[in-house]
């Protein structure tokens, strides 16, 4: 029964149920998203949760009234209407909190794959509006269904890793996701911009020429070399700053590393789901083959198929409309098969980074004038960040708050990254200040061994040599990702000749304006 008898009226009682509950939807979406925006990045899972249980129950009430879709409600809260709209509520609210709270506060465990908070109080504190107040209905519908879901929040409140990428790719969609992306990619080249005067005063302070460490002086010897050739004492906070400017960008890498993965299992899933129906075969090289031979795909010839017994019986009412549906199926394996060939979001987002760092090319990575492999007198990148490494190794072992509790994992991302992109690998692995530190530990601890000296020679070092150790196991992993991903054996980018001269990077025409003319996955 719809209409109702009220003090002499009639009133259609469904119509104003479903009018009402349209408007309970949207506040309660409402809701949802003020309280997202009450707290840090990782409750995007408990969104989405939220999310799915409003759905669900949109659902469940559908059966009964006519109600608006939950996509329509969904995309007019995210302010996301407007066909040339590609920037939703949600996908701001991300973005802001990546850049105002995520990328300076959280520090990456590489282990593990995942960010935490840092331990250290941030230096601006972070000013975000209370959580909303709401009924319980607004939640789960009772307080008991509440904490139960409150436990299972918890469980990805305290880090951010692959789960919540799955969900940021679910609730924005192919829509918003890669406004996040270009987002993503502009704070790496401002961070680039930003970080340049700095490295030009790093380079400045250096000494005219740094030599090989010494063996003969031990690891004690070394150290003490090191402090006495870098003289950045009186530039302690730039070197902060540069350290946090690469940890920022090494962030972002890593973070569209997660998202490169999650973002690859999607596209299989959706080949899985598509390939039978589209006549796809993956290849053995990771390719994908037409099992047809040129001809027209299963879906087509399905829908082909009957479109033609159906329009041949004398009884059909409507031809033209099974015509047209076998049209769509055409458009929707055009459609489909134009998709499949998806490139990945890292080696774009590493292209982009080279294109970047293009334009300080000549500042970071300059040619030697004797055509060799300039040893003593360069201020090329890898130097500065050999000896920002060192120092920020050394300060780790200190008391707390060390320096990898502030910037973590992050740090060794972006530097190897740029390091690479440069060109200059071979040279920091030659030349770095704690490998050539390591080195000179391993001759001393073999001279050790075979004069039978006190095993306690190594007192006060230790703790500082198992650090370089795990940095060198590091930047190794970070290089060999770099190597499988964006190779450059194709470039003279980092080779170098058996005399010793190098063979320099090759310049790019394209720029980080020119976006569109990057360098794309072949197809």
């Amino acid at each position: 029964m719809t209409r109702v008898k009220l003090l002499g009226r009639m009133i259609d009682l469904r119509s104003l149920i479903a009018e009402r509950m349209n408007k309970v939807f949207r506040d309660n979406i409402e809701f949802l998203f003020d309280r997202f925006e009450s707290q840090d990045l990782c409750a995007i899972v408990e969104l989405e949760n939220l999310l799915d249980i409003l759905k669900h129950a949109h659902g469940l009430l559908s059966r009964d009234l006519s109600i608006d879709s939950f996509s329509l409600m969904l995309n007019e809260m995210q302010e996301n209407i407007s066909l040339v709209s590609y920037c939703s509520r949600l996908a701001s609210q991300i973005w802001s909190e990546m850049q105002n709270d995520f990328l300076p506060n959280f520090i990456l465990c590489n282990t593990t794959q995942r960010f935490i908070r840092s331990s250290k109080v941030p230096l601006v504190p972070i000013q975000k509006p209370s959580v909303p107040y709401a009924k319980p209905n607004f939640y789960c519908g009772t307080q008991d269904l509440n904490a139960a879901h409150q436990s299972f929040a918890r469980l990805h409140s305290g880090f951010f890793g692959m789960p919540h990428i799955f969900s940021i790719v679910r609730l924005l969609g192919s829509r918003s996701l890669p406004w996040l992306i270009r987002a993503l990619l502009d704070h790496i080249s401002n961070k680039i911009a930003t970080l340049e005067p700095m490295i030009t005063g790093l380079q400045e302070a250096l000494p005219k020429s740094i030599g090989l460490l010494p063996f003969d002086g031990g690891v004690t010897g070394c150290m003490r070399l090191v402090k006495e050739q870098l003289n950045w004492g009186t530039k302690s906070q730039l070197k902060a700053e540069v350290l946090r400017g690469i940890k920022e960008i090494g962030s972002v890498l890593y973070w569209l590393g997660l998202l490169d993965i999650v973002l690859r299992e999607t596209d299989t899933t959706h080949f899985m789901q598509t390939a039978p129906w589209l006549g796809l075969l993956p290849g053995a090289d990771g390719q994908i083959l037409h099992s047809q031979d040129g001809g027209e795909s299963p879906i087509v010839n399905l829908f082909k198929s009957a479109t033609s017994v159906i329009v041949s019986n004398p009884g059909c009412p409507n031809p033209t409309s099974f015509h047209t549906l076998s049209k769509q199926a055409e458009a929707a394996d055009l459609l489909y098969k134009a998709n499949m060939n998806t490139g990945s979001v890292l080696e774009y987002a590493l292209a982009f980074t080279s294109a970047a760092l293009d334009k300080y090319c000549s500042k970071w990575s300059a040619v030697p004038k004797t055509g060799f492999i300039d040893i003593t007198t360069s201020k090329d990148f890898y130097r500065i960040y050999s000896g920002l490494q060192i120092w920020y190794l050394e300060d780790s072992v200190r008391v707390p708050p060390s320096s990898h509790e502030v910037l973590g994992d992050s740090v060794a991302w972006g530097g190897c990254t740029i390091i690479y992109l440069l060109g200059q690998q071979l040279h920091f692995e030659l030349l770095d200040f704690s490998y050539q530190v390591l080195n000179v530990a391993e001759v001393e601890i073999a001279s050790i061994t075979q004069t039978h000296k006190s095993p306690h020679f190594f007192q006060g070092w230790d703790g500082l040599l198992e650090v370089m150790k795990k940095a060198r196991r590091l930047n190794n992993h970070v290089f060999s990702m770099l190597k499988a991903r964006c190779p450059l054996e194709d470039k003279t980018a980092c080779a170098i000749k058996q005399s010793g001269a190098p063979l320099h990077r090759i310049k790019f025409e394209n720029t980080v304006s020119a976006f569109e003319t990057l360098p794309q996955k072949e197809a």
